[in-house]
């Protein structure tokens, strides 16, 4: 039974962060993700956000990936997915027009012009994750299914995210020293994105808000495609460090203290302890905690807010806003955040209160992750494109066409 357990398709995807590294394998049944193993290990081999030691990294990738293994498995068993975080990410929009004569449009031209879009998509020394279509226009008119309209003219519009092909090489070889090989990598925000958003909300028009340790991942969808993404270096240690500084403790202690007693709506003037540099605990008003907290979230959102708003698009589309990450854990975050974005704001993760990752936000980007591992094969033409396999990508993006527009 065992082994015909083992050839069915199985998957491990890795969210590799500043702070941590969670990896869970899983199987699919009845379209469902059953997870067969679960781990996260303490990060290391990052400064400042940036990846500096990738033989740290590599160690605890291979830790979590032990650790999560079931007895009688090996990588062997699995496809391995993971994301991957560039804060110089670069995202184009592109438009590609063809001449396609005076009879209708056919599944050939679909082709031709996925294949130019896609190919004409790349920039020199970066790295496409993805190629996204948002729509086709035909007579100067916008369409989802172009096939049978007559027009002379043919155009595609498509979404690119693009990485630095160092970041990306240098992460590749952290997976590869232990033997492990990246079939997709996906950007963070997007996965987070994946994780916690509704189908309603992306059609509707929704920012999704990733405040991590060392950056808040931006992702905004409109009629249910990504309309604007961006990075921005500020998260939950910006906080810690003031906290820190401010009550003269460690980092350590400074992360305790914001987790345990952390607000952003004004408490009573009442006394907590915290543990300080020395290992001894002293007596604060919780009051003076807030007075450091406070101040640092307001600039982080704003700041965040300012970002979204600069793009003219993402703010007229945006109807509400998802926060996620460890960061968005903290008490009132929403209420604040309302005030600054002026609009509807929800905390992300599971809703379902059996759980494991109930009310756990700062695994959105895994669970993201899985959902966009279990549907690889919408992405397996995009895939062997960032490969160099021209003729493969472009057969298996003819079946994908073939799907899509039977």
């Amino acid at each position: 039974m065992l082994n015909l357990i083992k050839k069915k398709k199985k998957f491990c995807v890795f969210d590799i962060g500043t702070d941590k590294v969670v990896c869970i394998l899983f199987k699919v049944e009845n379209n469902k993700p059953f997870i067969l193993g679960m781990d996260h290990q303490k990060s290391s081999g990052f400064t400042n956000g940036n990846l500096i030691d990738d033989k740290k990294l590599s160690e605890n990738i291979y830790r979590a990936f032990k650790t999560s293994l079931p007895k009688g498995f090996s990588i062997n068993n699995f496809d391995f997915f993971s994301n991957i975080t560039d804060r110089s990410l670069i995202t184009r929009k592109n438009y590609i027009e063809l001449n396609t004569g005076k009879l209708g449009i056919t599944k050939k031209d679909v082709r031709r012009i996925f294949k130019k879009s896609v190919a004409e998509s790349r920039l020199k020394g970066k790295y496409l994750l993805h190629s996204e279509p948002t729509h086709f226009r035909v007579n100067n008119k916008i369409t989802e299914n172009p096939i049978g309209f007559k027009s002379q003219k043919f155009g595609i519009s498509s979404f690119n995210l693009m990485v630095n092909n160092k970041l990306q090489d240098k992460l590749q070889k952290c997976f590869r020293e232990k033997k492990i090989e990246i079939t997709s990598f996906f950007e963070t925000g997007v996965a987070s994105a994946i994780g916690n958003l509704s189908e309603q909300e992306k059609n509707d028009g929704v920012a999704s808000i990733d405040i991590g340790s060392t950056a808040t991942k931006i992702t905004v969808f409109k009629n249910n495609k990504i309309a604007y993404s961006n990075i921005i270096p500020l998260g939950g240690e910006s906080v810690t460090n003031d906290i820190s500084k401010g009550l003269d403790i460690s980092k350590e202690s400074a992360e305790h203290t914001k987790v345990i007693n952390g607000t952003l709506t004004l408490p009573f003037n009442e006394k907590i302890e915290i543990n300080t540099n020395k290992n001894v605990n002293k007596e604060i008003s919780r009051n003076f905690l807030y007075g450091i907290i406070k101040p640092r979230y307001e600039e982080i959102i704003e700041i965040i807010r300012d970002d979204l708003f600069d793009d003219l698009y993402a703010r007229v589309s945006i109807k509400s806003v998802v926060l996620s990450g460890g960061a968005s854990k903290i008490f009132g975050i929403s209420e604040l955040s309302e005030s600054i974005f002026n609009r509807k704001i929800r905390i992300g993760g599971v809703r379902d209160k059996s759980s494991y990752f109930f009310n756990k936000p700062e695994f959105s980007t895994i669970l993201g992750l899985i959902k966009l591992a279990k549907e690889n094969k919408k992405y397996e033409y995009s895939n062997e494109l960032k490969k160099g396999n021209i003729i493969t990508a472009f057969d298996k993006l003819e079946n994908w066409i073939e799907e899509s527009y039977a």
